[in-house]
């Protein structure tokens, strides 16, 4: 009897298995194993994206991390700072350094989420491993989000911290003059209006930007092939995404403006180097890498890489993403040591 169980578990693990397998197959190629398994219970969701402070507060309280596969890693101090704004407030951010005795160079890292989650730091481990693998200050910020704040009130608090560490990053043992920006998916698209804007209006020097599967347009998703191919079938679904900047730039004339579309700016000449990265399995693929292209046809040097087997954010891919991290520290490390 036993043993028939025990046959019988095997088989039934075995079948389990293949079907998951098989969900790796698709029209446009093999996805990774674990962003099959993310894609197709996002699939069978067909609840809504429901926007609010909630929600926020709930996805928070999870304490999910998107860095566990980077492992442990010590040796690294962080700090909480906090950001004046005009009004009284403040902006709050976390400093990372693992050479506490130096004056490093900067790094501002901007999060993802949609422009209504990311917050509480759940690439903490991440950033620490970015701080000592680039040699670098990293500093991430928690900007204002949806449904409470809706555009510009982010990229207003990107403004600020970059203006801000540029009169103060040595207070918190960082360069002033060597800084770097970079985020992901929302973030991708702050780091990179942050970038036109400080070029725009002679701001602190950006000598790098770090772009991984950014939004880069925000004023026609129809446009794109990427929103057709992928649909509601991986993970960031096409019609959430289209919710969501509904919620961000409520006003349809603002989407725009080169701060909420960079790629729709009149120039991108001018612009600092850039690393752009972008997911196969993304809605957001094609005008990640149409900004790449622009920015290579303006005279902008840019590494361009496109991870197959992979939806947005490399969620269910974490080797990927990984490496992503660290050819970004290599970048850092090369960029600052020419400065």
């Amino acid at each position: 009897m036993i043993f028939f169980l025990i046959g019988s578990l095997g088989i039934l693990i075995f079948v389990i298995t293949l079907v998951i397998y098989s969900w790796t197959y698709t029209p446009f190629g093999r996805l990774d194993y674990g962003a099959a398994i993310i894609s197709k219970l996002s699939e069978w969701n067909k609840s809504p994206i429901e926007i609010s402070k909630e929600v926020r507060e709930r996805l928070r309280n999870s304490r999910f991390s998107a860095g566990p596969s980077f492992g442990a890693i010590e040796d690294v101090i962080s700090r909480d700072i906090k950001i004046p704004r005009p009004d009284g407030s403040f902006l709050e951010a976390r400093a990372y350094t693992a050479f506490p005795e130096k004056k490093l160079p900067t790094y501002l890292d901007i999060h993802g989420g949609a422009w209504f989650t990311g917050d509480g730091y759940p690439l903490d481990n991440v950033y620490k491993h970015l701080a000592k693998d680039a040699e670098v200050l990293v500093v991430a910020i928690e900007y204002r989000l949806l449904p409470e704040y809706p555009y510009p009130a982010a990229f207003d608090d990107a403004v600020l911290s970059l203006n801000w560490l540029a009169e103060h990053a040595e207070s918190i043992g960082g360069s002033p003059t060597r800084i770097a920006v970079g985020g992901g998916s929302a973030g991708g698209n702050l780091a990179a209006a942050l970038a036109l804007y400080s070029r725009d209006f002679r701001g602190p020097n950006i000598a790098f930007q770090f772009l991984f599967v950014p939004a880069t347009d925000l004023s026609d998703t129809d446009k794109w092939d990427s929103f057709k191919q992928m649909g509601d079938k991986y993970m960031l679904k096409a019609s959430d995404i289209r919710v969501i900047i509904d919620k961000y730039i409520p006003k349809v004339e603002d989407r725009l403006l080169p701060y909420a579309s960079p790629l729709l700016a009149d120039t991108l000449e001018g612009l600092p180097p850039a690393l752009i990265v972008t997911a196969q399995y993304d809605p957001l693929r094609d005008q990640g890498e149409a900004y790449a292209e622009a920015l290579i046809a303006a005279g902008v040097e840019v590494d361009l890489i496109r991870e197959d087997g992979t939806i947005h954010g490399f969620a269910g891919s974490t080797k990927k993403m990984e490496q992503t991290y660290k050819s970004l520290a290599l970048k850092l490390k090369k960029v600052f040591k020419n400065l």
